[in-house]
Formats: structure tokens, C-alpha cells, sequence
């Protein structure tokens, strides 16, 4: 049998396909709806944005061959600032509801909705608000200032190569938003509880938890509040009577659980394993123990984080602090040397492992031990290079949290502690209410195992605690128990998961910022006034009880013509005397409501 040339086993001889072209993105900003006005609002209103920064963006374009195709790749990322409007109120708290981007909702808040890759944090412009991370980092701290007194948003590396040019954004923001929480359980298939924390799979929006008493590896969507599959675990080399319950993780980029278990007896022990979610099956045991149960020991603290295609996984013991470093592939993982001696070569027994920045060739994790906070550099084969005590404190800290280049570390007196990531000062130190225990007390998950964006959650007794990492202050929300769980924070989506020995699984969703009130008209109007110069005492409001949704304000028109445009229609009449201005409605009734206010130039706002 022949063929013809240029023809491969009977078939037509691959060529290389047609590249396309680099999509071409437009950079010209589109411009403010509002022209060169920046507008003022009053409890809610539906916005679009105003582009006061954006530093250059930067188009790359990346190929590589799969089988006989050449896949091309490109993206655009813009950072940017954005503004919607400034308070009519001076210092009064704003949130976001929801965001759009030419039309199409990419955030909200609400439902924990969240486009994929989306990072941006939110401004209110309240006098302690700070600087912008992202624009630090671009033009350096002392040419950016605070932007204090207006409603900004800033976005980071926002792909618009599929939009193809800068969109209009619109906002929905909410004066005084009342947090609230949505509290949900999962429908299983079983009963059996979950003993491990969550191990989230974020791009799926799904977890997987082990039941020790059915051996069953369950995964759950997080969206349909529902288990979608629960198998048994399968092919084990050893007999494991249970899996750690803080060290429970899905490694993403292998596609792998991975987990420790404890073998029976005097002389068991505890080994890493990784699992395949799907199957149950044991791809990987270690052939050497983390610690030996023998000694009293168990997991009491752990990382894992990867490093190109190998991952690390570090942990400390319970009873007598020893440190443990494995490496980790797809399909296999092994014990490095460095086990270090009890209480971690005298440093002190590590309580909480902290991922840092990554980088090609090495990571940073962040270790609180005894009343230190220590930086130890790791490299792919688990090889330590740097171990060096970056900060220390009158109290121990128990736990802590890498965030935009600097550590906040929560210590045993109730203190959140801002270290700078570089030098090891003091960036701040803030009295939190609640105090986060030792690690064999948390209920909260360790730092690799959460997601955070701006904000740490602890839940302690009837309160939830939300801690800005920023700024350190913290807000709270109440609980509808006062019931302990574990739990793994989502600050991304603002969504906790939480898994009990005696209650099924069940998801948090914190919408933080409520659906707004309506408002009494003549507060409207007391605090139009005060905007412009009236001092309270000289604002009067006489048989005014209608509500309002929320008023948009054109500022190049005077106060008086606006308060004249907004009581017109609801027939209250304006008068001046003795220093005093008096809004009063000739007549009295039942009040009704408005969806909004008019301004003197007929802008109007969206009741969202």
C-alpha cells in the first residue's frame, strides 16, 4: 500500500493554521455622562462613572501549540480610578450594591456575584480614607493623595480585551446600607457529618469535605446549595482512621486534594496524601510521616502553596512543635530533611503558616511563633534560604495575614498588628473585639485555605466580625446563633462555609450593602441646606412627612433653587425670616412616596 506525498496514514498532512490577528483595543476613555459634573447623592442612586486615572495599558499577546494548533492568547489590562459622585452628607458611609461595565453586571453585592479575574476595592471618601494601593504602587506614595470626599471605585488589571475599548461603567452605591446575612444549609445525600474544613474549589464555585465515618470524599456547589456526588476513598496503601480536620485543601493547578491521614495505634502516624476528588482514589502517600502519633503529636498548623508545578506543604505538631516540609507533584510527594527539632529549634511551637509573595524560583511563608513574627523563604525542593525574625511583640501573635506586601498579625490580646513587609515596623496596631485563639482552638481556617480580598471574618459568639485589612477597623454583623463552627471565608464573593460535627453544612451570604431605607424628605432637605452653609439650627421643617428612594444633585445650581425645585411638586412652600429658613406644607394628609428627587436641571435619579 502507498500514498501519495504530502499525505500522513491516508489522511491530508497537517499544515499550520491561520494565526488571527491581534485584536486592536481602543484606549480613548469614554466620557462622563455628566460631562465635566461631578454630582452629589443622597441615600441610593444608579451611577455611571467619570475616569480621573488610568496609568498605560499594556496589550500582550501569548502563543503556545496544542497538538497541531497554535492558540493565541491576548490581554488587555487597564487599572483604573473611578468616580461616581461626592456625599451630600460630609463623612457619611456608602457601599456598593452592584457594578456594570458597558450594561453587563459584573459585581454584586447581593448575591456574592463576582466576574472572574474582577479586583477592585470600593471609596466612600470619608475623611480617614487612605490611599489607593494600586495607584501607590504605580506612581509612588507621595504623588497620590486619598481622593477624601468623593465615591470612587478602583479597578486592578481589568481585561477589556473582550470589550475592546475602556467601558462606561455605572454603579449602584447605597447610603447607610444596613449588612445583613443569609444563612442557608446544603441538601446532602448523607447525614454523616463533615470533619474537615471546606476545601474550596473558587473557579468552580464548589468544596469538598470528609466524613470520617463513611471514609467519603463529598463535593458540594456552593450556588445550588446542594451535594452534587459523595465517593468512598479508594486504593490507600495504608489503614487511616481519620483525616486531619485543618489540613484538607484542593490544590487547583494539579487538580488534587490534599490531605493528611492518621494511622491506629502506639505506633501510627500521620501522613500527607493526595487523592484524586473525582475517583477517591490515593494517587500519592507520603513513605514518611509528618509526626508520630506515638509522641502525642497531630497537625497543629499548615501551608500548602505551589511554586510553578511543585507544591510545598509545611506543618507544625501539636504536643512538642516540630516542623515538617514535604514537596508535592501530581502524582507524587515526599518528606524533605529539614524536620526541625521541638518547639521549632527552640524559635517557639509555630501557631499559623501564612502563604507570602511568590515568585519563579521561591516563596515567603509567614510563621507567628512564640512572640515573633519569622519570614522563612522556601524554594520548589522545600529548601529553606532565608529564616529570619522579621518583627516581635509583647504578645504572641496567633495569626496572620499577607496583604498588599505587609503582614497584619492578630496576637493573645485582642490587638490586630499591621508589620510593614520590608522593614518589619509597626504600620499600625488596632484593639479588635474579639480574640482569635491558638491553633488548635480555630475555628477559622487556616490563612491558605480562605480567600480574602479587603476584609478578614472571625465569628465569635453572636457578632460576626469583619476587620479591614486596610485600615484595621472593624464592623459587625449579628449572627442568628451563638453556636462555634469552622469555617472558610470567601472575601471575594463575601461568603462563609462552614462544616460541623453536628448540624449539615451551611453558606453565609453577607450582602453588605442591604437594600437601603427610604427617607424622610425633610432630612433631604436639612442636609441640602447644611451642604450649603445653613447651620442646623437655622433649617426648619413644618408637616413634611413624605419618604424619598434617593436624589441625584446637579452642584452648579444654587441650594435655594434646588430646594425650590424639590418642594414644588409636593406643594411646600419656602420661607425666610429671622435668620431661619422654613420648609412648610400648606396642608396635611397621608404621605406618599416618591421613587425620586428632581433636581433644578432635571437630573434624576434611578430607584435601582
Amino acid at each position: 500500500m502507498s500514498f501519495k506525498l504530502g499525505r500522513w496514514g491516508g489522511w491530508e498532512t497537517p499544515s499550520s493554521p491561520t494565526v488571527p490577528e491581534v485584536p486592536t483595543v481602543q484606549t480613548t476613555l469614554p466620557t462622563s455622562a455628566y460631562g465635566q459634573t461631578i454630582p452629589v447623592v443622597y441615600g441610593k442612586a444608579k451611577l455611571p462613572a467619570a475616569y480621573i486615572w488610568v496609568p498605560p495599558i499594556l496589550t500582550i499577546t501569548s502563543t503556545h501549540i496544542e497538538y497541531w494548533d497554535t492558540i493565541t492568547k491576548t490581554t488587555a489590562k487597564m487599572s483604573a480610578r473611578l468616580r461616581f459622585a461626592r456625599p451630600l452628607v460630609p463623612d457619611s458611609t456608602w457601599s456598593l450594591r452592584k457594578l456594570y461595565a458597558n450594561g453587563k453586571l459584573i459585581y454584586d453585592g447581593t448575591t456574592g456575584y463576582r466576574q472572574k479575574g474582577l479586583n477592585f476595592r470600593f471609596y466612600d471618601g470619608r475623611s480617614t480614607q487612605g490611599r489607593d494601593p494600586t495607584m501607590v504602587a504605580e506612581e509612588g506614595e507621595e504623588n497620590v493623595s486619598a481622593h477624601r470626599g468623593y465615591i470612587d471605585l478602583v479597578v486592578r488589571n481589568f481585561d477589556i480585551i473582550g470589550l475592546g475599548a475602556p467601558p462606561v461603567f455605572e454603579a449602584e452605591i447605597i447610603q447607610d446600607g444596613v449588612a445583613a446575612v443569609d444563612v442557608d444549609s446544603f441538601q446532602t445525600f448523607y447525614a454523616d457529618p463533615i470533619n474537615t474544613f471546606a476545601a474550596m474549589d473558587w473557579d468552580s464555585s464548589s468544596f469538598y469535605g470528609f466524613s470520617d465515618s463513611s471514609s467519603m470524599i463529598r463535593r458540594f456547589s456552593i450556588g445550588f446549595l446542594r451535594e452534587l456526588y459523595a465517593i468512598e476513598i479508594n486504593g490507600l496503601g495504608r489503614a487511616y482512621t481519620s483525616i486531619a480536620e485543618n489540613l484538607f485543601r484542593y490544590i487547583p493547578e494539579i487538580d488534587k486534594l490534599l490531605a493528611v491521614g492518621t494511622t491506629p495505634g502506639v505506633l501510627g502516624g500521620n501522613y500527607p496524601l493526595l487523592l484524586d476528588p473525582i475517583s477517591g482514589a490515593s494517587v500519592a502517600e507520603a513513605a514518611d510521616e509528618m509526626f508520630h502519633i506515638g509522641l502525642g503529636q497531630s497537625v497543629y498548623a499548615s501551608v500548602s502553596l505551589m511554586i510553578g508545578g511543585t507544591g510545598i506543604l509545611m506543618a507544625s505538631s501539636f504536643h512538642l512543635g516540630y516542623v515538617s516540609i514535604y514537596t508535592f507533584t501530581a502524582d507524587a510527594i515526599t518528606r524533605m530533611s529539614s524536620i526541625s527539632g521541638a518547639a521549632w529549634d527552640a524559635r517557639g511551637r509555630p501557631e499559623c503558616f501564612a502563604p507570602g509573595e511568590i515568585r519563579d524560583g521561591d516563596a515567603d511563608i509567614w510563621i507567628c511563633a512564640g512572640n515573633s513574627l519569622w519570614k522563612n523563604t522556601v524554594t520548589p525542593a522545600g529548601l529553606t534560604t532565608l529564616l529570619t525574625e522579621h518583627s516581635t511583640f509583647v504578645d504572641a501573635p496567633v495569626y496572620a495575614v499577607w496583604h498588599d506586601d505587609d503582614v497584619i498579625v492578630w496576637t493573645d490580646n485582642a490587638e490586630a498588628i499591621r508589620i510593614d513587609g520590608v522593614t518589619g515596623a509597626v504600620v499600625w496596631t488596632k484593639t479588635v473585639p474579639y480574640q482569635i485563639p491558638a491553633a488548635s482552638l480555630q475555628r477559622i481556617a487556616p490563612p491558605d485555605a480562605n480567600r480574602l480580598d479587603d476584609e478578614l471574618l472571625v465569628a465569635e459568639g453572636l457578632l460576626y466580625y469583619f476587620t479591614n485589612l486596610d485600615t484595621g477597623l472593624t464592623r459587625t454583623i449579628a449572627k442568628a446563633s451563638s453556636g462555634s463552627f469552622r469555617y472558610v471565608f470567601d472575601g471575594v464573593t463575601n461568603t462563609m462555609i462552614r462544616t460541623d460535627n453536628a448540624t449539615l453544612p451551611a453558606r453565609d451570604l453577607f450582602d453588605s450593602s442591604g437594600n437601603g431605607t427610604q427617607r424622610q424628605l425633610s432630612d433631604f432637605l436639612e442636609a441640602l441646606m447644611a451642604a450649603g452653609g445653613f447651620d442646623p439650627a437655622e433649617v426648619q421643617t413644618i408637616n413634611i412627612d413624605d419618604v424619598i428612594d434617593g436624589a441625584v444633585i446637579d452642584v452648579t445650581a444654587g441650594v435655594r433653587d434646588i430646594a425650590r425645585a424639590v418642594c414644588e411638586p409636593y406643594s411646600i412652600a419656602i420661607f425666610e425670616r429671622a435668620g431661619q429658613i422654613i420648609f412648610k406644607r400648606a396642608f396635611t394628609g397621608d404621605a406618599f412616596v416618591v421613587d425620586a428627587v428632581i433636581s433644578s436641571v432635571g437630573d434624576i435619579v434611578d430607584n435601582p
